[in-house]
């Protein structure tokens, strides 16, 4: 209320210190919502840090478990290599095994004569 007088009358030292107590405090309110939202960006900054601190961690051990398990799928994409190559092997010794035998009409007629003589001698003792 005299603020509204103090334009007709002059400033007196008191009120000049009223004035700069009064504005000192307002000043001092509004730095402390200021401090308060400072700490809580600081707060939500050593959050967002420590999460990124354990996604780190998170990714260097899955880092690690792959590292591991990359030997162990080589040693089976080797072995799935060896068990084909084993059976490529297998295969063409197979086909010349079979080549061998429709070729060897010899070979044949000799089967046959051995089989003819077991069931001839089956036959004879056990009949």
């Amino acid at each position: 209320s005299e603020h509204g007088t103090s334009s007709q009358q002059p400033l007196t030292p008191l009120d000049i210190m009223r004035m700069e107590s009064e504005s000192g405090q307002g000043q001092m309110m509004q730095l402390i919502p200021d401090q308060n939202y400072l700490r809580e960006r600081a707060d939500v900054m050593e959050t967002v840090e420590s999460h990124m601190l354990e996604l780190g961690n998170i990714f260097n051990k899955l880092a690690v478990m792959v590292n591991e398990h990359r030997d162990m799928v080589q040693r089976v994409e080797d072995n799935v290599d060896d068990a084909n190559d084993t059976i490529n092997l297998s295969l063409a010794q197979l086909t010349d095994t079979l080549e061998n035998l429709r070729t060897n009409r010899a070979l044949a007629l000799k089967v046959f004569g051995v089989i003819v003589v077991f069931i001839i001698l089956f036959i004879t003792f056990f009949a």
